[in-house]
């Protein structure tokens, strides 16, 4: 078990307000823990509470959201790869892949969303946990698929460097991951924060036990044998919250903001610009900018 360490924490205790869906667990901080090199709780919710948790609470995720990642996953591997979601909730992205015309896709899950999944008409659905796969895969040392896909699970995962460091093991020397996770105390989100003096309103227990930015996700995958191949960024929600689009206060504002979100997106694809929307988006990554993070990691050089 992985010794945590924090010089200090961001918030101590975890302010009831930022618990959703679930009674606060007393006690609980967040810190940036130089031990896994990125922002965690402490302690984390245990193995028992979040199982309970979870068999009865799906997480959404924006359409939209899992369009940019099943486009920027396409163009980093070949038609007939294998594409393996974990976490794969009702099989919404998988669905995204299917229509980009992958054929070979699996997915597996353990919340309510799952029987949906199964009556797509594609791929093969089961029921199980990340720990289950790794075991398994680790049974029959390896797994052959193309691509693993992480869509919003790592926030969520306790001692998330273990699961990486496993995935490493089971990977195939060619295989690539593909990890989407929030881009939390970014650069713009803290600019709104002092500007505003709100409380981080993106963090949220017990679903986000992990926060992430390009830099500390680009430590923990280099801790764990990986090294990043490609990465791109989601449109940096933050941009209307620092012009006083202020879904925060006001939530109702929120489907506004996602709107003309996706208004710029389908504008670009219509001007058959999708090559510069990418470059835009890779762009923004490069800086550290974007709501959510999108990148491909293949085994450094030496561990495959």
């Amino acid at each position: 078990m992985t010794k945590h360490h924090f010089t200090s924490f961001t918030l101590d205790p975890i302010a009831p307000c930022h618990w959703r869906n679930s009674e606060p667990i007393p006690g609980t901080k967040l810190g940036f823990c130089e031990t896994c090199g990125f922002s965690h709780v402490d302690p984390y919710p245990s193995a028992e509470f979040l199982s309970a948790y979870y068999s009865k609470y799906e997480m959404p995720t924006s359409q939209a959201n899992l369009a940019e990642t099943a486009r920027f996953l396409s163009g980093n591997i070949a038609k007939g790869a294998t594409v393996l979601d974990m976490g794969c909730g009702d099989g919404a992205f998988l669905k995204e892949m299917h229509a980009l015309g992958f054929t070979d896709l699996i997915g597996f899950d353990q919340s309510p969303g799952l029987e949906r999944a199964k009556q797509l008409g594609f791929g093969c659905f089961y029921n199980a946990s990340v720990w289950d796969f790794l075991d398994e895969a680790e049974a029959k040392g390896g797994t052959d698929v193309n691509a693993v896909v992480m869509v919003n699970v790592l926030e969520h995962v306790p001692q998330p460097l273990e699961l990486l460091t496993r995935l490493q093991r089971v990977l195939p020397a060619d295989g690539v991951l593909c990890i989407t996770v929030p881009n939390d105390f970014s650069p713009l989100q803290n600019a709104f924060l002092k500007a505003k003096g709100h409380a981080p309103w993106f963090v949220c227990l017990p679903d986000h036990v992990n926060y992430f930015t390009f830099s500390s996700l680009g430590t923990a995958l280099g801790k764990t044998g990986f090294e990043v191949a490609d990465q791109s960024a989601l449109y940096p929600m933050e941009l209307f919250l620092l012009q006083d689009l202020d879904y925060i206060a006001d939530p109702s504002l929120g489907p506004i903001a996602h709107r003309r979100r996706v208004m710029f997106e389908d504008n670009m694809k219509t001007a058959g610009m999708a090559d510069v929307l990418d470059h835009f988006y890779r762009t923004l990554a490069a800086g550290g900018y974007g709501r959510d993070i999108m990148l491909i990691a293949k085994k450094s050089q030496g561990q495959a």
